[in-house]
């Protein structure tokens, strides 16, 4: 295998350089944006994802004059990811029931109507089916062996080390039940709109409203979905093509960056398009 990677290397080593891209003295600015994948409750979920990286020449004619070896930094963020899991919380809150009389005589011979409030409260703990929001970001230094074997492009393999910050985002909480073998469905939370017309035996009209979603008034235990330091890592191959002396564009595929976690799931950016300013 080692053998057949240096032939390769050698080989495209052989070829004649139409034109130098780059050279000892290059230092690179890109941004980008892509795609990628996050794990998570036992399914994959697409990311939108974005790149600001950096990189400095420090080896020109590294092997042979059409290699050159580059050290940089990049800084990954993913978004997405959403997945739908089960929270529990608290919740102690009040809510409002209103009841509309209309009378049909108020003791003058004219219609007449009146609204009555009163307060309710509400408390207790249980379950609401919650979405995930992943937001990954991550910091890591890179290493990358560079090509130049055709004109205005650089071809180059990049390797990366680092770390990153995972963070779950939860919304739209809605009352659920699970069911427990041999408990049977555990809930707790409830949510309810009532409306009722009622005729009175004397001919008044009453009007009787209440609404109530235990899920909008509590606190929600977010302990396993707190923001988590993990470990990054890169290694992809990727091109640039310079349109002038400053300025090109740019495309990285393979592991671009990767958050690595157990606990909550691996997340990937898989493929990255942007810009580059060569100065």
């Amino acid at each position: 295998m080692k053998s057949s990677v240096l032939s390769i290397v050698l080989a495209c080593a052989s070829v004649p350089v139409f034109g130098q891209t780059i050279d000892e003295s290059s230092r690179f600015i890109e941004l980008g944006i892509g795609a990628g994948a996050s794990e998570g409750s036992g399914d994959t979920k697409g990311m939108f994802t974005q790149r600001l990286a950096a990189e400095w020449i420090v080896k020109d004619n590294f092997l042979s004059p059409q290699l050159a070896l580059g050290v940089g930094f990049q800084i990954d963020n993913a978004v997405g990811g959403r997945y739908a899991t089960v929270v529990d919380g608290k919740y102690d809150y009040r809510y409002t029931t209103t009841v509309v009389k209309h009378k049909k005589d108020n003791g003058h011979g004219r219609p007449v109507t009146t609204t009555e409030t009163r307060s309710t409260r509400r408390n207790g703990a249980g379950l609401a089916l919650a979405d995930v929001t992943r937001d990954n970001i991550d910091f890591m230094p890179t290493v990358s062996l560079h090509g130049k074997f055709v004109d205005r492009f650089d071809l180059y393999a990049t390797f990366g080390l680092g770390f990153g910050i995972m963070t779950n985002s939860l919304s739209n909480f809605e009352p659920t039940e699970i069911y427990v073998p041999g408990v049977g469905n555990v809930g707790g939370m409830e949510k309810k709109t009532y409306y009722d017309k009622s005729t009175m035996a004397n001919g008044d009209v009453w009007e009787t409203r209440y609404s109530y979603n235990d899920a909008d008034h509590a606190e929600w235990n977010k302990k396993p979905y707190k923001a988590k330091a993990v470990f990054a890592c890169a290694f992809y191959l990727g091109a640039r093509y310079f349109i002038n002396d400053s300025w090109g564009v740019n495309a990285q595929f393979g592991l671009v960056s990767a958050d690595v976690s157990k606990k909550y799931g691996n997340s990937y950016n898989i493929l990255s398009v942007g810009a580059t300013y060569r100065f």
